[in-house]
């Protein structure tokens, strides 16, 4: 086994880090909810999100005045970070993890808010948008990895990266710098100029930097990016996007960063 490999196993297995999944049990979602939720909103939301929830809050403005990620809009429904398929709306528990974990570089962490006020925020948030009211579909199976990152796994995830013309957007080394980010052609649904993520830099990984976590990404894609979905391309061998996860993690110059 290459020493690199061994050190990633290793790490995974001493911090039980094969995942960043975020798991909690919802309250009853009412108006006393919802209410108590617009406070804490009001407090630490707005300021990006606007009164209205449609991103426009005055520092969100100059987060995402030119380029993309603007802060989300609540109204809309094309949602980056979730565990359903492509085009659906996140689970209660996708926005959970979300609020909870924050997003690197963009939305701090809210861990500091209790369990139940997470909770409210969140029911506060989907009535923004009448279409969390309907039926929601059931998120993709997220397993455990059926295997560890074995050097065959890893360069079978390498080659899986070039076949599906990962480099393009990301470069041959992960660093973003593909033709097309460094051409400036990359733009999100609103068409602000995004960049390709680096992602040989474990804090660049917006949606979490675990095995399940970049597992959910290639198979759900980050809806209104240039990120698409590989479910369909991985169905039934979901074996080998287990293998293009590990070759992403391997990619990282220091493992050992995974234990902060």
């Amino acid at each position: 086994m290459h020493p690199k490999v061994g050190i990633i196993l290793v790490i995974l297995m001493v911090t039980g880090m094969w995942s960043t999944t975020v798991q909690a049990i919802r309250p009853e979602d009412d108006q006393q909810a919802r209410e108590k939720g617009r406070l804490t909103y009001e407090r630490t939301c707005v300021w990006c999100h606007g009164a209205e929830g449609k991103g426009d809050g005055p520092s969100g403005w100059f987060i995402g005045r030119y380029s993309a990620p603007r802060p989300r809009d609540f109204t809309r429904e094309s949602y980056k970070f979730r565990s359903t398929p492509s085009g659906e709306l996140p689970t209660d528990q996708d926005l959970f993890r979300t609020i909870t974990q924050g997003i690197p570089g963009y939305m701090p962490s809210f861990h500091s808010l209790t369990e139940d006020e997470r909770w409210q925020v969140i029911a506060y948030v989907k009535s923004f948008n009448s279409a969390f009211k309907e039926e929601m579909p059931p998120p993709i199976p997220l397993p455990f990895p059926p295997h560890a990152p074995s050097d065959a796994a890893i360069e079978n995830g390498r080659k899986l990266y070039q076949q599906f013309g990962c480099q393009v957007c990301h470069g041959e080394n992960g660093v973003g710098d593909g033709p097309e980010s460094r051409a400036d052609h990359l733009r999100d649904a609103q068409n602000l100029r995004i960049s390709a993520t680096n992602l040989s830099d474990r804090s660049a990984l917006k949606n979490g930097a675990g095995p399940q976590d970049l597992y959910r990404s290639i198979m759900t894609g980050l809806d209104g990016t240039p990120m698409p979905s590989y479910g369909n391309q991985f169905a039934e061998r979901e074996q080998e996007a287990w293998d293009l996860a590990w070759y992403l993690l391997s990619l990282s110059e220091k493992p050992r960063r995974w234990l902060h």
